[in-house]
């Protein structure tokens, strides 16, 4: 019996990840590798055992029948079947009514939880839908470790995109660093994410501050107005993959290094989104819209700023309901939505127009049926929907526009930013609204007492304000 073993779940997308991660696991006496990737019942698993031994360093094995696992393998489950370790061997089975997907990867991570507890590790990989979340959140409660491949690396990010936003991710890395995660990490468990928590608990902010610096220096992007705590959680990641562990440590690697500064910059920027996220808050919205169109007369242009636009799905949506709103209403006005962020990659894929099954989960199908193209298991937005849209990677701080909008949103950006900066973007958001022009921020987001001035708010469960325009006193 191994005395580690690695479950790696996958969907739509997965065998160029494996194509990626197989490679650099290295042989060490000590992990056995088990593979739940989705394939149709009729699947070619003996073609994708071969594809597989290719690029992989040790053997990769289609499992034919329940068998012994050994160390420095890879176990690779068939079509068809699902697939469960106990111990010390794969059982095959035939699949549960409910699962919609073969081979199960909750299934399998399930049971590497119960017979490998904290020596069990689960990797979520490119994918769309959720399985794998319930299974990451059984072996984090056995004490093993959870990783998943970076939304933003994944040709489908929904598996694990599911998984980090509930919550039950230790790791999330692009797919080429989850190889070096797992030969540092494993087969000692020496370094922990509990070790690097303690250790940055313990440090100084002064090497965090230096880091924000360099980062700056480097890629032009400043982090000096993010809430430290929340860069540290994520440099606590980056710093176990490398086993690296203090601050100082890491600034010594960064200088050996120099691409590695680009790599904590993308960790930094993580951001999610989806198409009409919080449902409820974007038909109030678009009611308000519907009001403040009928209300200006001979409106020429609405023009709409999405503040940290993340990979383009709002800045989408809102070009969507402009859309509807235009013919419901039989006028003539032009829509221009503006998409600005930091994140570079993700300012790519809102350019590009081209989302995976997770990005619908609260839209109406409808939006799918009448905006998407649907090729293989990407949907790929229409030209008229994308045409309204333009996207800039830019600092929020910095972004001048030469007219005001009709509405800014800012959703789930505020909260990790320090409350100065709070403040200073609001005051930003401020200027460059239109006199009667909305503010629309996430449900968990407030105003400060000094800038609550700037906004009567109109909706308290959605946090939707409309703009002050105050008047200076006479001197």
């Amino acid at each position: 019996m191994s005395q580690y073993i690695v479950g790696i779940g996958a969907s739509a997308g997965g065998l160029e990840a494996l194509f990626a991660l197989l490679p650099n696991l290295k042989p060490n006496g000590h992990i056995s590798y088990v593979i739940a990737q989705h394939m149709a019942h009729d699947g070619h698993s003996d073609l994708m055992e071969k594809l597989l031994n290719r690029y992989a360093k040790i053997p990769v094995i289609l499992v034919g029948g329940d068998e012994d696992l050994r160390p420095d393998h890879i176990y690779l489950i068939p079509a068809g079947v699902d697939g469960t370790v106990q111990s010390g061997r794969i059982i095959l089975s035939e699949p549960l009514a409910h699962n919609l997907s073969t081979p199960s990867v909750n299934l399998l991570f399930e049971s590497i939880a119960t017979t490998y507890q904290k020596k069990g590790v689960g990797v979520v990989l490119s994918g769309t839908g959720s399985d794998g979340t319930k299974g990451c959140r059984s072996i984090k409660a056995k004490g093993g470790i959870t990783i998943a491949q970076h939304p933003n690396s994944s040709i489908f990010n929904g598996m694990p995109t599911s998984a980090i936003e509930a919550g039950v991710v230790d790791l999330i890395l692009a797919v080429e660093e989850i190889s070096v995660a797992i030969n540092n990490i494993l087969p000692t468990h020496k370094h922990s994410i509990s070790t690097y928590s303690s250790h940055l608990k313990n440090e100084t902010v002064k090497p965090l501050a230096s880091l924000i610096q360099l980062i700056k220096e480097v890629t032009k992007i400043d982090f000096s107005g993010y809430k430290e705590e929340t860069l540290k959680r994520r440099l606590e990641t980056r710093m176990a993959v490398l086993s690296i562990e203090t601050y100082g440590d890491y600034l010594i690697h960064l200088a050996k290094h120099p691409e590695e500064i680009f790599r904590i910059q993308q960790l930094f920027l993580v951001s999610f989104s989806s198409f009409f996220r919080d449902a409820s808050s974007f038909a109030l919205i678009r009611a308000q819209l519907r009001q403040k169109i009928l209300a200006k007369k001979n409106m020429n242009t609405l023009r709409i700023l999405v503040a940290g636009c993340a990979s383009g799905e709002e800045a989408y949506t809102f070009a969507i309901i402009a859309n509807e709103l235009k013919s419901e209403l039989s006028l003539a006005f032009e829509t221009k939505v503006v998409g600005v962020d930091l994140n570079p990659v993700a300012i790519k894929q809102s350019i590009a127009g081209i989302y995976d099954a997770k990005a619908f989960k609260e839209a109406d199908p409808s939006i799918v049926h009448d905006y998407f193209e649907k090729e293989n298991e990407a949907f790929l937005l229409n030209d008229d929907i994308k045409s309204i849209c333009e996207f800039h990677n830019k600092d929020l701080f910095n972004y001048a526009p030469s007219q005001s909008y009709d509405l800014i949103s800012c959703r789930n950006l505020l909260i990790y930013l320090k409350g100065s900066a709070q403040d200073q973007l609001v005051r930003m958001f401020h200027s460059h609204l239109d006199v009667d022009g909305l503010l629309f921020l996430g449900q968990s987001e407030m105003l400060s007492p000094s800038t609550s001035i700037l906004f009567h708010q109109i909706d308290v469960a959605h946090n939707v304000y409309i703009n002050r325009q105050l008047i200076s006193p006479k001197h």
